[in-house]
């Protein structure tokens, strides 16, 4: 388990900054510091408790550090109090921190070739996950493009029935005519519309008489059926309604 340090919290009102003390160290938190409002919301008397992985919380004192700090610091002052005393008389002798120094050294080496091994460790793992993906992307086959499908023109079969209005000269009568169609295109490459069908039964209406079934007026057309009726010189004022469409479909 993470072991943890606890620190009582002082706060500085003319600094504005926390003072956090344990009997190992000191720690300063000020403003900017991401646990200064969470510190700010803690009630007097109580304690922060940091583990080892940088994990805050707080607790009742129920160890009594507030009294065990305290007590070593005023033992501290009184302490250096007596000791500056003491020196105007006799300088005592300073302590060697030689071998103390030397520990902290020997540690600082030990962390950082432990570092420089996660390092090297740290680079490996990436160089591998590289040629890893490099291996893959190779091992995927290329996949062909597909060949674009050349359209061929088509032909185009229109079945209508529509009804013929004319005047019959001989009898001077107006007569109506049902009329089954089928119209047959040339070749192309996109379906004919409706409108495309009409716009030619309405032109072959319009020539009267002097229509011929292989008359076609330019448009792409290979046969028609079901119009001779058209070409009649003893009517006139011929028009074609009613147009209705049973199908277009591929020849």
């Amino acid at each position: 388990m993470a072991s943890t340090t606890p620190y009582i919290i002082n706060f500085n009102k003319k600094t504005g900054v926390f003072t956090l003390t344990s009997t190992k160290d000191e720690l300063k938190v000020d403003a900017k510091h991401k646990k200064y409002e969470w510190l700010k919301s803690q009630a007097a008397g109580r304690i922060v408790k940091i583990s080892d992985k940088g994990r805050w919380n707080s607790s009742k004192d129920y160890i009594g550090l507030y009294d065990e700090i305290n007590s070593s610091k005023s033992k501290k002052k009184s302490t250096v109090k007596s000791s500056v005393k003491t020196t105007k008389r006799k300088a005592k002798p300073v302590k060697d921190n030689s071998t103390e120094l030397k520990e902290l050294k020997t540690q600082l080496k030990e962390l950082q070739t432990s570092n420089n091994k996660l390092k090297t460790e740290n680079t490996k793992l990436k160089n591998e996950i590289q040629l890893l993906k490099k291996k893959s992307l190779l091992a995927k086959p290329k996949q062909a493009k597909p060949k674009p499908v050349k359209k061929e023109p088509k032909q185009y079969k229109a079945r209508i029935t529509a009804t013929l209005k004319y005047n019959y000269i001989v009898s001077n009568s107006k007569c109506i005519k049902n009329l089954d169609i089928e119209i047959i295109t040339r070749r192309q490459f996109k379906k004919p519309s409706q409108s495309f069908f009409k716009s030619y039964l309405k032109l072959a209406a319009a020539e009267g008489y002097s229509y011929k079934s292989s008359m076609y007026f330019g448009m792409p057309i290979q046969s028609v059926s079901g119009c001779s009726t058209i070409s009649d010189v003893m009517k006139t004022e011929q028009k074609i309604t009613n147009i209705s469409f049973i199908s277009i479909e591929e020849d």
